[in-house]
């Protein structure tokens, strides 16, 4: 399955706006809190997102832990991706941490986010909240082939415009993810 997503910045305002909406006309499926561990200095991993081949990240969902991977799909520049998740016995990643010590890696990049996650349209939206009052939704929908993701970014960023938000642009989105790099999310030590 191919992952297709678009995001956009919010400002306090209209995230409680887009909330709002999203309760009443759409499906709560669920709300959490994310610990990620996006590792680094692997095979096909960049300090740009937009160059990114792969994500690998430790994640903690509210207790539910997993290793996952992201990889791009072609030349989407980040908005399609394939995941592979490996669920994980723990409730928090501290023997996941050991074992990619022991298996060579080094440092990752800390994320926390609080996630409230709707269904509306056929569309998975995620209103997402960072530390320090940043505030940013995703809008997802998967495909089976390669060539159906062109279509349904359209459809989102479609549906995005109805609800009268905004999409990042790929370099936009760059930017704000590597401004939430400097703002908010740390490099830790496994």
């Amino acid at each position: 399955m191919i992952e297709v997503e678009v995001r956009g910045r919010l400002t306090r305002e209209e995230f409680e706006r887009l909330k709002g909406s999203l309760q009443q006309s759409g499906k709560h499926i669920e709300s959490h809190e994310r610990e990620m561990l996006m590792l680094r200095d692997y095979p096909g991993y960049a300090k740009d997102p937009t160059r990114r081949d792969v994500d690998i990240r430790l994640r903690n969902t509210s207790g539910r832990c997993e290793i996952m991977m992201k990889r791009k799909v072609g030349n989407h520049r980040n908005v399609a991706r394939e995941e592979v998740a490996l669920g994980l016995l723990d409730h928090d990643l501290a023997n996941a941490r050991a074992i990619l010590r022991g298996l060579g890696f080094t440092k990752a990049n800390r994320m926390i986010r609080k996630k409230d996650i709707y269904m509306y349209h056929d569309v998975e939206w995620s209103l997402v909240q960072a530390p320090k009052e940043y505030y940013y939704f995703e809008a997802e929908q998967t495909c089976e082939h390669e060539n159906q993701v062109e279509r349904v970014r359209e459809y989102l960023c479609n549906e995005a415009r109805d609800l009268g938000l905004t999409t990042f642009t790929p370099d936009a989105m760059r930017d704000f993810i590597q401004q939430l790099d400097r703002d908010v999310n740390v490099i830790v030590d496994l």
